[in-house]
């Protein structure tokens, strides 16, 4: 049995047990090697970061509001749909022209599932001549489908995890292309405020001595721990039922993006949203987490 399989024997957090099919563990061995995370000894460094960036990103995920029912038929039922969509047909627009919907719809549609769930982001509209934010909202975006609330942040989850190991091994391709790079160049420790000492300008890093098995595991550890240079949520005001903006209630996702998205979970009619993809021509909306 390899070294994840092992994990599935030991008294871990549910970040750990993974099959070593999962997109994570993937990532994982695809940037450092898988006998570099076999090793004996890693387990002990590896594990707890996984685990420390699992329970960071789903204690964010899980601030994210709702499910919102946003059902065509529901549409002048409830002020925040109706605040977040200014005509009903924006609705199915929204459903059909995000990237992310085909594939799992069409899954959830033939598993005979009711109602699919996702992360719903929206921007707010500016006005042209003055860039300022006006009334309203565009853009409207799904991702993450799945036939459970619990699946849906779980999918969010999983999404941050991998595009965290992806932008690890972004970086430490680059040096194994160019074969070296500047000081200031090499970020191994994905730290912002990272700066170069005085006599290290002008000089460069190797990829034979950076990237060695100790270093990469090392720096590997270093990204898993700064998640939040990954993803953010600011939650939104409580709603209560005397609430003026409705909209407030809703979170601010930060993400790779590095677009500002208003947030929330959302539901709606799985065969709803299969028709609203077979109207649009084309799917262009996404986020990328």
């Amino acid at each position: 049995m390899g070294f994840f399989s092992n994990l599935l024997h030991q008294s871990q957090s549910v970040a750990c047990v993974l099959p070593e099919t999962h997109p994570v563990i993937r990532q994982i061995s695809d940037a450092v090697g898988f006998d570099v995370v076999g090793a004996e000894g890693y387990a002990s460094s590896l594990v707890p970061a996984i685990n420390s960036a699992a329970e960071y990103f789903d204690a964010q995920i899980g601030t994210i509001p709702g499910p919102l029912d946003i059902s065509a038929a529901h549409y002048t039922h409830h002020p925040l749909v109706h605040a977040l969509f200014s005509a009903r047909q924006d609705i199915a627009h929204g459903i059909g022209r995000s990237v992310d919907v085909r594939q799992p719809l069409a899954f959830l549609a033939g598993a005979e599932q009711p109602e699919s769930f996702a992360l719903l982001g929206v921007r707010q509209q500016k006005d042209q001549a003055s860039d300022s934010p006006k009334q309203g909202f565009c853009e409207h975006t799904l991702r993450s489908l799945a036939a459970t609330e619990a699946g849906a942040r779980q999918g969010l989850r999983t999404a941050a995890l991998t595009r965290l190991v992806k932008r690890f091994s972004e970086h430490i391709d680059l040096l194994r292309k160019k074969g070296q790079l500047p000081r200031d160049a090499w970020n191994i420790e994905n730290r912002r405020d990272l700066q170069s000492a005085e006599g290290d300008k002008g000089k460069l890093v190797l990829a034979s001595e950076e990237l060695q098995a100790d270093k990469l595991m090392r720096g590997l550890v270093a990204w898993l721990q700064r998640p939040t240079e990954q993803l953010q949520v600011r939650a939104g005001n409580k709603a209560d039922a005397a609430q003026a903006d409705p909209v407030e209630s809703m979170s601010q996702l930060l993400c790779h993006d590095r677009r500002r998205w208003t947030v929330c979970m959302v539901r709606f009619p799985t065969a709803e949203g299969v028709a609203a993809v077979q109207n649009e021509a084309r799917q262009y909306r996404y986020i990328r987490i």
